[in-house]
């Protein structure tokens, strides 16, 4: 027996899904990959609906996870995220106890379109927190905020050294 979602996006609610990867008014492309729409759907529908209060925890550590299954280093990060569709990454700052990486691009601004300003990227930041402890040998946490105003997200991984 399938439940239904108690929460219901109007935005999506009056169109089909497919209508994201669909062209704009202006006759033009999206920007959005295929890969984009498959991870959304997954995260932000149907895993946010199963997990209920548990999901930003439960993606985190599926990101780190994801992350320990994969061959990754830092410097491949960039092209992991292009092309899992989870948008443009780029490291932004470093110093000995964090490093600092902004998260934006087409896919990323579609996710604050959806979510009502309000989504939720604990899977990428498991996913870069893993990378960085497997390519340092350090403990690491990763923290998100997000930035509706500029539709980007600021993940941070603390380094514990100890």
């Amino acid at each position: 027996m399938a439940a239904k979602s108690k929460k219901t996006n109007p935005e999506l609610a009056e169109r089909d899904i497919p209508d994201v990867l669909k062209e704009n008014e202006n006759g033009e492309g999206s920007q959005l990959t295929e890969n984009y729409f498959a991870v959304s759907v997954l995260r932000d529908f149907v895993l946010s609906d199963l997990l209920k209060k548990d999901s930003v925890e439960m993606l985190y550590w599926a990101g780190k996870n994801l992350s320990r299954n994969l061959v990754l280093d830092m410097q491949s990060l960039p092209e992991l995220f292009t092309k899992a569709g989870f948008g443009d990454l780029e490291i932004a700052k470093q110093t000995k106890t964090s490093y600092q990486y902004i998260l934006n691009g087409p896919e990323v601004e579609q996710r604050f379109n959806l979510n009502n300003d309000d989504p939720e990227f604990s899977l990428e930041t498991g996913v870069i927190a893993e990378t960085v402890e497997k390519t340092i040998d350090a403990y690491c946490l990763g923290t998100y905020t997000t930035n509706s105003k500029a539709q980007s997200v600021s993940i941070k991984i603390q380094i514990d050294r100890n």
